[in-house]
């Protein structure tokens, strides 16, 4: 019993303190959600606005590692806006959105904070297909509370001072930097009215790249460090199949950033329980969505089912992150809660815009 007793308080004190460092690697690291798609400013500039309706408002919220005191938080919150559609001779329209985040690790509170605005252009090249374009421009905040740290040279025997020097030579006053982004796309989008069987509803492929002008990222005087260069790579769509009311979601998104690596791999699965009139606008639109994904680094890092609720214009989203790595040991498998919510406005033209009301994820 003392052996096992031992062995256990061991493992946890190696698994901390992998977290600490693991919060310090990833200075320069950005922020990501297990539900890709469902926060849009971290995917693809370009497919700003490209959806059924004409706003669109989401909140985001993760909570890694809870077996661990105060350790992994994110929040963000995004709104899109698209206008220009209802211009029946004019093939291009336009989308607009903003989006704030916060990313907070550790007792001392590490944490990243964003505000930044998107725009994007949508060039119609068929009834059903558009090219996409979009540029991304944001305010970031990287500081930490250096009331909660503690330092060794700040003792006075047995007695901690914070009035003493830390004699690290650091300055970890809160620093500034402004970031950039671009990306491109291809938007399939079938007309709900004429949907044949095993086709794709919806489908979306696109390339993005994140902090292209490479900001200043450090604490150190000479301010050497930069934010390496993102790269995203991602693909989904949404296929009607022969049962009815009964869609598949199959999906991919790849990131890499400075040596950093990470491919997530989804497959959902929605069925409408109720549909709404598509004339009258009378009764509402309820699905449930539900399925699984898989991150993967280096190995399967990974395995989150989650599940969506879709009721008339609201959509949540819950999924949890089970950590299957090498790290599970010492994690017993527990990962993270992740929560969305979602408000879509309708278009308020039926007869000038075909994408009114189709299904969507």
């Amino acid at each position: 019993m003392l052996y096992w007793s031992i062995y256990a308080y061991l493992k946890n004190i190696i698994f901390y303190i992998g977290l600490i460092f693991y919060s310090f690697n990833a200075f320069g690291q950005d922020i990501h959600f297990s539900q890709i798609n469902r926060a849009p400013f971290i995917l693809n500039p370009s497919f700003t606005g490209a959806f059924s309706g004409n706003f669109r408002g989401t909140v985001n919220w993760k909570d890694q590692w809870r077996s661990v005191n105060n350790t992994f938080r994110t929040y963000a919150a995004s709104g899109e806006f698209n206008f220009a559609k209802g211009r029946a001779r004019k093939p291009t329209f336009y989308g607009i959105g903003f989006f704030a985040s916060r990313d907070v690790a550790g007792d001392i509170e590490v944490g990243n904070t964003n505000v930044g605005v998107s725009f994007s252009s949508l060039f119609k090249i068929s009834r059903n297909q558009r090219i996409t374009v979009g540029a991304q421009s944001a305010v970031g905040s990287f500081g930490l509370n250096t009331q909660k740290m503690e330092w060794g040279s700040q003792y006075k025997g047995l007695n901690f001072d914070p009035t003493l020097i830390n004699g690290e030579g650091v300055d970890y006053t809160t620093f500034q930097y402004l970031d950039m982004a671009v990306g491109i796309g291809y938007w399939y989008y079938q007309n709900d009215r004429n949907v044949k069987s095993r086709t794709p509803q919806d489908a979306k492929f696109g390339i993005s790249v994140y902090h292209v002008n490479k900001p200043t990222y450090s604490y150190q005087a000479d301010k050497s460090e930069k934010l390496p260069m993102k790269f995203v790579a991602h693909g989904a769509m949404l296929f009607s199949l022969n049962k009815p009311d009964l869609y598949w979601y199959p999906n991919v998104t790849a990131f890499i950033q400075g040596g950093q690596h990470q491919i997530v791999l989804g497959s959902l699965w929605k069925y409408m329980l109720n549909t709404g009139s598509r004339n009258t606008g009378n009764g509402a639109d309820v699905a449930i969505t539900g399925g699984l994904s898989t991150r993967i680094t280096n190995v399967i890092d990974a395995i989150i089912p989650q599940v969506i609720l879709d009721v008339q214009y609201f959509s949540f989203g819950l999924s949890y992150d089970i950590n299957v790595s090498s790290l599970s040991k010492a994690s017993n498998y527990r990962g993270g809660f992740e929560l969305s919510i979602r408000f879509t406005n309708p278009d308020g033209y039926t007869h000038r815009n075909p994408f009114r009301r189709a299904v969507t994820i």
